[in-house]
């Protein structure tokens, strides 16, 4: 899957049928619906940069490639 013409939303359902309808990426999250949960502990990522062998951000997302033959990220 993508977001190009060729493997697009549009075309998730072809390849994986349960994307097909309200089920598919992007999803909508009404903030008036959203409350607060202190119980939860921060969320965070990290990574070695050195690790890192690409970095792209195509306007959408953001895709990093690594060499984690170290298990360092």
């Amino acid at each position: 899957w993508g977001y190009d013409s060729d493997n697009g939303p549009d075309r998730w359902h072809i390849n994986y049928p349960f994307a097909k309808g309200r089920r598919q990426s992007p999803i909508e999250i009404n903030n008036k619906d959203v409350h607060y949960d202190s119980s939860l502990l921060p969320w965070f990522a990290s990574y070695d940069p050195g690790a890192a062998k690409t970095i792209l951000n195509n306007g959408k997302t953001c895709r990093v490639v690594f060499d984690d033959s170290f298990d360092r990220s």
